[in-house]
């Protein structure tokens, strides 16, 4: 004890005065992620913008994208100490980094890869959370790329989103029925 010079005990005021300084911001970002979470939950940004992306960009210079990881980190956060505190095991606040893998896992889950992690060599890090995660998240099914139809007078792309099978028939038929209702409408 008593083994630190003061150049030494200055030096370690000042690295620890920074260390706070960086879980503020995570605490910081974890705040900011819940009260975006009910702005957009509660749609109290319509007075000011006409859609959430545009809100998000104005008000705050962040991307949707940004505002949506910072609304996932809150997220996971709130739902890890749920799990922690059922478990009897406390988890520190996980980085945002950290936390992205366990975003969309349902409780069950996620406390089996707390769990999991925690019994790892390394302990509850980023590393163990995201290996724990990734055997339990269903491999994403690869959207199908877009079919193009050179017909007289037009060229058809089909382009299909995550819900899309890949099924050219049914969607251009859905496309042919959204057409003629559209022309109904305008014919009235």
């Amino acid at each position: 004890m008593g083994t630190l010079t003061a150049d030494e005990h200055a030096a370690l005021a000042r690295l620890e005065s920074t260390v706070e300084a960086g879980v503020r911001a995570t605490l910081t970002v974890l705040e900011a992620g819940k009260a975006l979470s009910e702005i957009r939950t509660r749609q109290l940004f319509r007075d000011s913008a006409t859609s959430w992306d545009d809100y998000v960009v104005q008000r705050f210079k962040i991307t949707k994208r940004r505002a949506d990881q910072m609304i996932a980190f809150a997220g996971v956060q709130e739902a890890v100490e749920e799990v922690s505190t059922k478990m009897g095991t406390p988890v520190p606040i996980l980085s945002e980094l950290a936390s992205r893998p366990l975003v969309g896992l349902q409780a069950a889950e996620l406390e089996a890869v707390l769990v999991e992690a925690a019994g790892s060599d390394e302990g509850v890090t980023a590393g163990s959370l995201r290996k724990a995660a990734g055997k339990r998240k269903k491999a994403k099914a690869k959207t199908p790329r877009p079919q193009r139809f050179k017909v007289p007078g037009a060229v058809v792309v089909v382009t299909y989103n995550r819900k899309g099978d890949g099924n050219v028939i049914e969607a251009l038929q859905a496309a042919i029925r959204q057409a003629e209702g559209g022309l109904e409408r305008e014919a009235a």
